[in-house]
């Protein structure tokens, strides 16, 4: 039976290598997946090995969220300078150098930020260990507290030069001077870590930028022989976190390694996809093959093989076949790592070294292909096994199968499906709603996925009515829907990934209507100066402007907010929390009113809140809350006011008098009401031109706004188009697969239409309409269903606050005409067999 086997293989190798493509194609997105993450994760190790050496300690804040604020202006928790004495008064410190280290920004020559998806970083220079690790390059280290050294990559970005001076500031300082005396660069010659820019200033000045002026550090760097117990204790036990310099790199590096095991989860996630396309494709060519060797499998049962011997005959093709393509794919996984590595390591980590590493988990690509591919054909095996030796005597006919069981039990998953999305959406799964719908939303995907066949005779038959205007047309209609399963199979490849898509675009279209709509009722302004947070940089503009836009001409009011967000709590829970210079005209442009108490001239220790915020907290006119500010300062604030219509954003406004509190004191946004009358065109210019030296910010109608602020989530669609197309091809490759076979299937058929006058052109006409309407059909399915997953998110979010559902419409258009390409395309080679076939040959195959 092997021998017999490998005969058969080699007489229809042009049958399985699409098939292998397939497999091929998974396999090598899998291993590319496992070697992207071994490889960072690697690189990225090596890249802070030696981030601190030469140190011997290190002592950080102990709060998560004050070494997320530095740089933000913030000093709580911060170290400060006396706990230096302190430090070096511990058995075995020689000495201990406090570093300063957060976010500042740099305005460049062209009156843009310097760098824009990463930060710039600003530090101290005096710090051993700074000067340690970074490599002076040109010029002279700052002395003077006007003077800065930059990185290489600074120098480069921004077209700056050595004797240059530059405005820098961060989110707590006003802008000043400096000018560049030095460049340095990072250890192996980097201009970067991360792709972010530096700057090096003396101490004082780095304090003034980044710590509001006062004396304290982010970190201090120790050196000696010491206990770090001793030092804990010494600055109060569980005070600050106190680790030696291998721990405070290995915990750099631990960081690091999250970003390539995201990167690499993602990468393996659609290759996953990919895999699962490929077991449609792989199904439906074992299921023709045996079908068209009916005749030769009856002879072979004829002369005594067992059904058995007829299974492990089948299955032996299956893992000869997914041995071959996995380890090609393996190969071609192993250069595409490589390839990726290189990639990410150039434009995310600015000219990353790459360590290049094979891990042993990317044999697992080989189990998933070679595991995948006899899965895949253990149904078409024993099927193949139940061929009766009486077939051999008769010409092979094979009539679709019954639908009906196939049909009943995709009713009935389907209905299990629904049902548990119904029970997540009304609330009645006992605080599990959300794992109940995402459980509902798969078991129904399957239960559509087994009655795709049945859905396939209706909608074929109207998708080919579209082509049915000729006798070409007519045929090719008939074809598509002459095996329900085969098509139905073969659609659901390209299914799967137009669904994903659809489901994405459908939850972002619907965030967009949501933004849209609650700007609309709730938004009573005409202009929004706002900016886009592309990267690490969140934007704001000089709360002087503020004042400038008030008095231009056509200008109503303009509406501040502030917002504090890192670190802030209500009565120990996280909240943020909001202020304005001038609440009233705040509250106006947003639609809300005051239900009770005045939001006029707020004390001090006053807060406002909304009656959701009311009710939901249980609080009420005049009572008390313990607030925390971003920088530590915690203060009781009595309830003033209640304000009714605000649905913008949860209300906790306090006065004015505490924005100094806040870890960026600078406005993030303003709304503008135009006065009647006024030229918005004029009006806008007018603001364009006071925020002429803020570069961080711009000016938008509300349309803009929304557009501005969701296109981030068009990027993040078009990113999983791209990750999706590998599925895609396979799909596309699935469509060929079964034409070509197809083609195969009724090569006599063929012969005879030809001879009763059917023209090459005609035949190559019925095979593409056949083909167009299987990828419409796979097409308007992936849609349908896509449609019905963003609608599921979607209502089980409402409550959340994505209360509008929308389709995205140009998406949709855009994939019905895609499928149609893509119908063409397939068609091409077995279309072209097709017009080839000599007519007498044909009419004799067997």
């Amino acid at each position: 039976m092997l021998r017999a086997t490998l005969k058969g293989m080699a007489s229809r190798k042009a049958r399985l290598v699409l098939t292998s493509l397939a497999i091929v194609l998974g396999t090598m997105f899998v291993a590319a997946a496992m070697v992207l993450t071994s490889t960072m994760d690697k690189s990225l190790s090596g890249l802070v090995a030696d981030a601190y050496e030469g140190v011997d300690g290190v002592v950080t804040p102990t709060s998560a969220d004050a070494q997320f604020e530095e740089g933000f202006g913030s000093a709580s928790n911060l170290i400060p300078a006396e706990a230096l004495d302190t430090i070096t008064a511990v058995d075995g410190v020689d000495a201990a150098d406090g570093a300063v280290e957060g976010q500042i920004n740099a305005i460049g020559p062209n009156g843009k930020l310097v760098g824009t998806f990463a930060p710039t970083i600003g530090f101290n220079w005096e710090s051993n260990a700074n000067q340690e690790f970074y490599g002076f390059q040109e010029g002279t280290e700052p002395a003077a507290d006007d003077e800065i050294a930059v990185s290489t990559k600074f120098l480069a970005d921004s077209g700056f030069d050595i004797g240059d001076r530059v405005t820098v500031y961060s989110y707590t300082a006003d802008r000043a001077e400096f000018t560049i005396v030095g460049v340095f660069n990072l250890p192996g010659d980097r201009d970067s870590m991360a792709g972010e820019t530096m700057i090096a200033f003396t101490t004082p000045a780095a304090q003034q930028l980044m710590t509001k002026g006062e004396d304290v550090y982010s970190a201090v760097y120790l050196y000696g022989d010491f206990s770090t117990d001793e030092v804990d204790q010494a600055l109060g036990a569980g005070e600050y976190k106190v680790q030696t310099g291998q721990e405070a790199s290995d915990e750099l590096a631990q960081g690091l390694s999250v970003i390539s095991s995201v990167m690499g989860y993602i990468f393996l996630g659609f290759g996953l996809i990919a895999v699962f396309v490929s077991v449609f494709l792989i199904i439906n060519t074992f299921t023709i093959i045996v079908a068209q060797r009916q005749r030769e499998l009856a002879v072979l049962r004829a002369m005594g093989a067992g059904r058995d011997q007829v299974v492990r005959s089948v299955l032996a093709e299956a893992l000869i076949v997914g041995t071959i393509a996995s380890i090609l794919g393996l190969g071609l996984g192993l250069l595409l790592g490589w390839g990726l590595s290189l990639a990410v390591g150039e434009f995310m980590f600015s000219g990353l070294a790459v360590q290049f590493t094979v891990p042993a988990t990317t044999l697992w690509a080989l189990v998933v292909g070679i595991g995948v591919t006899i899965l895949s054909a253990v149904v078409p095996a024993v099927r193949a096994s139940r061929v009766p030796p009486v077939a051999a005597m008769r010409e092979a006919a094979n009539p679709p199968k019954p639908l009906r069981t196939i049909t009943i039990a995709g009713a009935v998953v389907t209905l299990v499906g629904t049902a548990l999305i119904a029970l997540g959406l009304s609330d009645n799964l006992g605080g599990e709603e959300l794992l109940g719908i995402l459980s509902g939303v798969g078991i129904a995907f399957v239960g559509i996925t087994l009655l795709t066949p049945i859905i396939s005779k209706p909608l074929v038959s109207f998708l080919g009515l579209l082509m049915s205007w000729s006798f070409t047309g007519k045929l090719g209609k008939l074809n598509a829907g002459r095996n329900p399963r085969r098509t139905a199979i073969t659609a659901s490849a390209l299914m799967i990934a137009v669904a994903l898509i659809t489901g994405i675009a459908t939850i972002v279209s619907s965030l967009k209507a949501t933004t849209a709509e609650a700007l609309e009722l709730n938004l009573d302004s005409d202009l929004i100066v706002s900016g886009l947070q592309t990267g690490a940089n969140i934007p704001t503009f000089a709360s002087e402007r503020i004042d400038e836009l008030k008095a231009l001409d056509g200008v109503e009011s303009v509406g501040d907010v502030y917002v504090d967000f890192m670190g802030a709590e209500v009565d120990g829970e996280g909240e943020i929390l909001s202020s304005s210079q001038d609440l009233d005209a705040t509250l106006k442009v947003f639609g809300g009113t005051v239900s009770e108490g005045s939001v006029t001239d707020l004390a001090a220790d006053s807060v406002v809140i909304d009656e959701g915020t009311a009710e939901k907290n249980d609080l009420a006119l005049g009572d008390t809350v313990e607030v925390t500010f971003s920088d530590g300062t915690t203060t009781p604030l009595r309830i003033t006011a209640i304000l009714d219509g605000y649905d913008l954003t949860d209300g906790w406004w306090v006065s004015p008098e505490q924005i100094e509190h806040f870890a960026i004191p600078k406005p993030m946004q303003a709304y503008i009401a135009v006065t009647d009358g006024a030229d918005l065109l004029a009006v806008q210019a007018d603001v364009e031109d006071v925020l002429a030296d803020e570069p961080e910010v711009g000016v938008t109608n509300n349309a803009e706004f929304v557009e501005q602020q969701t296109s981030g989530l068009d990027t993040l669609v078009n990113a999983v188009q791209i990750l999706l197309a590998l599925a895609i091809i396979i799909a596309i490759i699935g469509v060929v697969n079964t034409l070509v076979l197809s083609v195969l299937e009724r090569t006599r058929e063929l012969g005879l239409l030809r001879a009763v006058g059917m023209t090459r052109g005609q035949a190559w006409r019925m095979i593409t309409v056949e083909s167009i309407i299987i990828c419409l059909f796979g097409a308007v399915l992936g849609i349908g269903v896509g449609i019905g997953l963003g609608w599921t998110v979607q209502q089980a979010l409402e409550s959340e606050g994505l209360t509008n559902f929308a389709l995205p419409w140009g998406l949709i258009v855009t994939y019905l005409l895609v499928s149609v390409v893509v119908g063409l395309l397939a068609a091409l080679a077995p279309a072209a067999r097709a017009a080839k076939l000599n007519v007498l040959g044909a009419i004799a195959y067997e």
